[in-house]
């Protein structure tokens, strides 16, 4: 056999095989990493108490920030912003299409109904 097995795919595709195979088991491998992280109640904990802090250290620095013009009265950052009232819904056009498709329906029901009265 001087060409090689005729069943053993090209060095190329057999490469790609493995690559694919190698990221499906790395894949799985870190899935399977998350999850069991994801249920660590240890790791829960750590991850709420380090976003705590990185919540307090931003509080302190945007509460830390000047506000406004010089000489203007602080306001609370939380506070709401005033905002316009929305403006009114747009008329759908569908609606009136609706409308007469009721009015068409209704129609129709009251003749069923005559012709179902004039046959008995």
């Amino acid at each position: 056999m001087t060409g090689g097995d005729r069943s053993d795919p090209p060095p190329e595709e057999a490469a790609s095989e493995d690559l694919h195979n190698l990221a499906r088991d790395w894949i799985t491998l870190w899935q399977s990493e998350l999850a069991a992280l994801a249920m660590d109640r240890e790791a829960q904990e750590a991850w709420f108490v380090s976003l705590s802090l990185w919540a307090a250290a931003l509080g302190g620095v945007l509460g830390g920030l000047p506000r406004g013009l010089a000489g203007e009265p602080r306001r609370d950052p939380l506070a709401t912003a005033p905002r316009p009232t929305p403006a009114a819904a747009a008329p759908d056009a569908g609606d009136a299409e609706v409308e007469c498709l009721r009015e068409r329906v209704a129609t129709l029901e009251r003749r069923m109904a005559g012709l179902e009265r004039r046959r008995r």
